[in-house]
């Protein structure tokens, strides 16, 4: 028994000195409960940080290009305001250029006519990284919708007349007529076929009437009854100046002399345009002598043969900016010029 027990203690002793040995390291703990170890190697952990790297780098590519493309952005903008406020400086180079010529003319004359050097224009013209040009352009020969609401009857009663024969020829009737003066008149009282407020405030968006003279011919499209196509037709012969003026016949265009009689039919209108001598007329007696006037009967009355109102249209280029100024200009009996009004775009 001793021995066979001996024996045993010896065999598990060579069992147990044959057996894998256990070392207290890394290895064992994977036995430990709850314990989780992951291996990693050397490329791994270079892998790592490569990517790190990379990741940092486009990141900071991405910020610096972001902080370029603002910079340059912002650059841009700063150099498209410089370029915009030395082409609006050309333009009222520009204005200044036409008073000077109309002063002069004042100087020489007292008639107004399209053989004058005023009506001639500035070409194209180069100038240090851009280019303008000009025209000046006759406002008392259009039709004046503020004569509508005139302290004077008689010029308020030829306006009524002269303005809707123009609006007859250009589609309309004489319902606009009483609405353009509704338009213009203070008070809130509608006139036959007329529009006040409560016109306009069942529009959408609502807004009211102006109640006080036009600054502009666009304000226009704001009466009731006046549509696009109308509009578009009356723009070329209809002005909005601060008084009562009366019709220059040298400088007036065919649809705005059409308008001085019903039996001045509009063939007859262009041939009186046509025959217009170069230099204008002398005076109106010369004017009311045309052939293609016989038999309307017509008289000298809201008629003249000079102005004071012009319409200065400048273009002014510099570097990538572009500019269109209209700028209207009064003259006065001694030739001083005054500014009335400013518009960029459109007159």
């Amino acid at each position: 028994m001793s021995g066979d027990r001996f024996q045993s203690k010896s065999g598990m002793r060579r069992r147990l000195g044959s057996a894998e040995k256990v070392h207290p390291g890394p290895r064992n703990l994977r036995s430990r409960p709850g314990y989780t170890h992951i291996w990693v190697s050397a490329a791994n952990q270079q892998g790592v940080a490569l990517l790190t790297v990379l990741l940092v780098t486009a990141l900071m590519t991405v910020l610096v290009l972001s902080m370029s493309w603002s910079r340059q952005l912002e650059m841009r903008r700063t150099a498209n305001l410089a370029e915009s406020d030395q082409a609006q400086l050309l333009a009222q180079g520009l204005e200044d250029w036409a008073g000077k010529v109309l002063r002069r003319d004042r100087s020489q004359n007292d008639r107004d006519h399209w053989g004058e050097p005023w009506a001639q224009g500035l070409p194209p013209t180069a100038v240090d990284q851009g280019m303008v040009s000009g025209r000046i352009s006759d406002l008392q020969g259009r039709i004046n919708l503020n004569n509508l609401v005139s302290n004077d009857a008689a010029a308020v009663a030829l306006a009524e007349k002269r303005l809707g024969r123009l609006l007859e020829s250009c589609g309309g009737t004489s319902i606009e007529t009483a609405a353009i003066a509704d338009w213009l008149d203070k008070d809130g009282q509608m006139r036959p076929n007329g529009a006040e407020d409560r016109v306009y405030l069942i529009r959408q968006p609502a807004y009211r009437t102006g109640n006080r003279p036009m600054a502009t011919p666009s304000e226009l499209l704001l009466v009731a009854g006046i549509t696009p196509e109308i509009y578009g037709c009356l723009a070329g012969s209809i002005t909005t100046l601060p008084e009562t003026t009366m019709l220059n016949v040298n400088t007036a265009s065919a649809p705005a002399l059409a308008t001085l009689s019903s039996q001045l039919l509009p063939a007859l209108a262009e041939q009186l345009v046509n025959e217009r001598p170069a230099d204008g007329y002398k005076d109106m007696a010369a004017f009311l002598a045309s052939p293609a006037l016989a038999g309307t009967g017509l008289n000298a009355d809201g008629l003249s043969l000079a102005s004071k109102y012009f319409l200065v249209e400048a273009l002014a280029i510099f570097g990538h900016a572009e500019l269109r100024l209209y700028s209207v200009l009064h003259r006065s009996d001694t030739g001083v010029i005054t500014v009335i009004s400013r518009s960029i775009g459109t007159y």
